[in-house]
């Protein structure tokens, strides 16, 4: 082997040695970033750059937990209560045109908007619902995009459909919610103050609907009767 080749032979070994490794540093950063954590024990707040399609999953105070996704970056400013919000999980999954800001306030009650543990409130669709989820969350966002809403499904608000406030009519306005995985899912194009309510059950209504119908049930029966007897 002559002079040349071997410094040839020498500078292809070294390629492929670096080569090698710079597809396996690839790999290890990809495979770091697909559910990256962080809690945030002391204090409320957390201001955060979170990169295209990256899943950051937050936890407030040790309970309340908060994950976001973007397909763009994004700059969150979010504020959470956990201390008295609790044990909740919450998900949101952005889609945008470009990158935005985005800020959230989590809480667990607004009286402001009829917000308060028990209280039931009539929606735009008049139908009668109880909030008692316990967590709601103004949301705003510099960009027009489309987002999913997700909330762990419980024993509190099963059965229950998510809502947004509409501050000109002041009014809630529930969306259609599927049960997805074990969360309840919404689709929107916009951001407001954002929450669970569950349907509220009518014992007025079911107490007069068995009245009636027992009612129907002697009137036939009594009818019967009579025409047996003829």
């Amino acid at each position: 082997m002559t002079k040349v080749s071997k410094i040839l032979f020498g500078l292809i070994l070294v390629s492929s040695f670096i080569s090698g490794f710079m597809v396996y540093n690839i790999e290890d950063v990809a495979a770091a970033k697909d559910d990256e954590k962080v809690d945030i024990d002391e204090g409320k707040e957390i201001q955060y750059y979170v990169m295209a399609e990256n899943q950051i999953r937050f936890r407030f105070q040790e309970k309340t937990k908060v994950t976001f996704q973007a397909n763009k970056p994004a700059n969150l400013d979010i504020k959470c209560d956990g201390k008295r919000i609790g044990d909740k999980d919450f998900e949101i999954e952005v889609e945008a045109d470009r990158a935005f800001n985005m800020t959230m306030n989590c809480k667990e009650e607004q009286n402001t908007k009829g917000l308060r543990e028990g209280n039931i409130i009539e929606a735009r669709n008049r139908v009668r619902y109880r909030y008692q989820e316990g967590f709601v969350a103004d949301i705003e966002c510099t960009e027009e995009c489309d987002a999913k809403l997700r909330i762990q499904e419980t024993d509190q608000n099963k059965g229950g459909t998510w809502a947004y406030y509409d501050e000109e009519d002041e009014e809630w306005v529930p969306v259609e919610t599927t049960s997805e995985d074990g969360y309840l899912e919404c689709e929107t194009d916009h951001f407001s103050t954002w929450t669970v309510l569950v349907p509220e059950i009518d014992y007025t209504l079911i107490i007069l609907i068995g009245v009636g119908i027992g009612a129907a049930i002697l009137i036939g029966a009594a009818i019967i009767i009579i025409k047996r007897r003829k």
